[in-house]
């Protein structure tokens, strides 16, 4: 093995997973309330219900609120570059595997790429808008053209430097310059 970089970006906490996490804690509560109210309405046994209801739910909102942690480790591996994505530091799915030589362009991610239309991102990052984000470009037999969107660190940028195009090399030194 002639080098290991990894790095890994933790996605942030959005509105939009805390309103989640609200509402599961909420049906959590509310179902096996709604199945005692029913009791006294219909018949008894739903008492029952609402405690079987309130025992399934409790593990599986901590489930499902755990599940909302989410990580993305870039690897630089020999000449490969490697994305994971990491739920709840349990379930690990690669998103992609690609030799850097193969690596066709980099650009930021916010400016428009202006070469051959894209078929396919990868977005590898915690937000859409963060003017850090750049994009490695490179072709997929099955997908055509495809970037791997990701906020790269010095470490990750001088490990994959050495096993690039010459042109994309310059690219990755401006970059590591802050040009």
């Amino acid at each position: 093995m002639d080098g290991f970089c990894e790095q890994v970006v933790k996605k942030k906490r959005t509105v939009k997973d805390n309103i989640m996490a609200v509402v599961y804690i909420l049906l959590t509560i509310g179902l096996p309330v709604l199945c005692i109210a029913l009791a006294y309405v219909i018949v008894a046994y739903f008492i029952y219900i609402g405690l079987f209801v309130l025992i399934a739910m409790v593990p599986l909102s901590i489930w499902l609120i755990s599940n909302q942690k989410v990580e993305f480790e870039y690897q630089v591996v020999d000449d490969y570059l490697l994305i994971d994505k990491i739920v709840a530091k349990r379930k690990r799915k690669k998103i992609i595997r690609v030799k850097l030589s193969e690596i066709k362009d980099i650009v930021k991610f916010n400016e428009k790429y202006t070469g051959k239309k894209i078929n396919k991102y990868f977005l590898c990052i915690d937000e859409v808008n963060n003017p850090d984000a750049y994009a490695f470009v490179f072709y997929n037999e099955a997908r055509g053209n495809c970037a791997a969107v990701m906020l790269p660190n010095e470490k990750i940028l001088k490990g994959m430097r050495p096993k690039l195009l010459p042109e994309m090399q310059l690219k990755v030194v401006k970059m590591l310059r802050g040009e």
